[in-house]
């Protein structure tokens, strides 16, 4: 890892940590990297669970389209700036014409749909033929690599430890959760080729996500009373998170990985 590598990470990190809880900005300066890695992304694109529109925003700058089924969520992105248009729609009706897209963007968002295989047949539907669907997923390893649950089973608490990762699951809302081929099975089913697969969130960093949840809870206080997630972002306050993330950003397909992420292009 060099000092300009370790630089860049920590800047990527500064964009999403001013803005979010660290566990957040700790996730999305990873898919951020993973983003930026791809260079300029085929149009017009189509933004799936947009959000509120901070991550879009932050890599790509710009889409053509973006939908959610959370109007809130959707009042937020329209004040970004980054969509030229949003509908409030789910990712298994999409309301767009066939082949309509070159890229579909879903960061972090199909694994919270019920209907997973109606989300992939829309997206190859939407999708042009070359078209590319980029897409970042949890996989099995995620709740196995969980602090407190792993901590549990040493002691022998292996109930409290089952309890403790179904919990986490459904506080993550989580209904997928695969590992990369059962993931890569899928999504090829629907008449696509992965062309593109890292493994990302290593297990250490998964524990800093965990942890980030509950020293996160002053975050969602601030969020209440302001609107916004960081309502002082001085970055020096953040200077020992910076140190503690900034190296974690950089890890990539380490064995275990709670997270993988995609390029599949449509045959």
């Amino acid at each position: 890892m060099s000092d300009k590598d370790l630089q860049a990470s920590k800047d990527i990190l500064w964009r999403h940590l001013s803005q979010l809880p660290a566990f957040r900005a700790l996730i999305r300066s990873i898919e951020h990297r993973l983003i930026l890695e791809l260079g300029s992304l085929p149009r017009p694109l189509l933004d799936i669970g947009c959000g509120d529109g901070h991550f879009a925003q932050e890599t790509i700058k710009t889409a053509e389209v973006g939908i959610d089924i959370a109007h809130v969520s959707l009042v937020e992105a329209s004040k970004r700036g980054v969509y030229g248009h949003l509908d409030v729609a789910s990712a298994w009706n999409i309301p767009y014409r066939s082949g309509a897209f070159a890229t579909v963007l879903a960061n972090c968002a199909v694994e919270h749909m019920p209907q997973l295989e109606g989300v992939f047949g829309e997206v190859a539907r939407v999708l042009r033929p070359g078209g590319k669907f980029i897409f970042s997923v949890p996989t099995d390893q995620l709740n196995k690599n969980l602090l407190v649950a792993a901590t549990l089973d040493r002691v022998g608490a292996k109930r409290q430890a089952a309890r403790y990762r179904e919990w986490f699951r459904k506080m993550q809302v989580h209904y997928h959760m695969y590992a990369p081929d059962e993931w890569q099975r899928r999504i090829e089913a629907h008449g696509f080729k992965v062309k593109l697969r890292r493994g990302y969130v290593s297990p250490r960093a998964t524990q800093y996500l965990e942890l980030g949840h509950y020293y996160g809870v002053p975050n969602l206080l601030t969020r209440k009373v302001t609107g916004k997630w960081v309502a002082w972002a001085w970055r020096p306050r953040f200077a020992l998170e910076e140190a503690v993330l900034a190296p974690r950003v950089l890890e990539e397909d380490v064995p275990n990985s709670s997270c993988c992420f995609f390029v599949a292009e449509k045959l």
